[in-house]
């Protein structure tokens, strides 16, 4: 099992859903990569006939998670961010809100990284980038002679993200995902 950086450190506050159907708070809070493991006894602090456990709240998860969900699926994310950097995190909570469904969930971080073209200021800038990326010699010393240095890379983009590429909002530009 990873064990999580110092970083990214999620935590849930998990809950017994018959205490809660029955209108008591019963829970406490627990390190997200052990909350699958979490039991009823645990909670209660001795053998109990409630068999349900529920998180209720949750922080540090970068966004990753949102409302609440089974401790096995808060435990899975945790995993899941426990293998990514710091600058991957705002990157994989965007994945996961578009893509994490589709995805199983066992090998998130591989599929994420396959996906993810990166951090960039706008769609036209990455497709300025990828092109330059793309492109051999020929085709990228072409820009530098007119008319191709005026290429209208706004309108490009737009190619670019109607046919496989997808943009979600990040602070201060846009993280790029290819599920192609």
């Amino acid at each position: 099992m990873p064990t999580l950086s110092t970083v990214i450190r999620p935590r849930v506050w998990i809950g017994c859903l018959a205490c809660y159907n029955g209108g008591r708070l019963t829970g406490e809070w627990y390190d997200a990569d052990i909350a699958g493991l979490v039991t009823p006894a645990d909670l209660h602090g001795r053998e109990t006939s409630h068999e349900e456990l529920w998180v209720f709240d949750h922080e540090g998860f970068c966004g990753a998670l949102e409302g609440e969900c089974s401790p096995h699926e808060a435990a899975e994310i945790a995993e899941a961010l426990a293998d990514l950097s710091e600058d991957e995190a705002g990157a994989f909570a965007a994945w996961v809100e578009v893509f994490g469904g589709q995805s199983d969930r066992g090998n998130w971080v591989e599929k994420f990284r396959d996906d993810y073209r990166g951090f960039h200021d706008s769609e036209a800038d990455f497709a300025h980038e990828w092109f330059e990326e793309t492109s051999g010699e020929e085709e990228t010393a072409r820009l530098t002679v007119w008319p191709f240095n005026e290429i209208d890379w706004e309108r490009a983009s737009h190619e670019l993200f109607t046919g496989g590429f997808h943009a979600e909002d990040a602070p201060g530009g846009i993280y790029v995902f290819c599920a192609c």
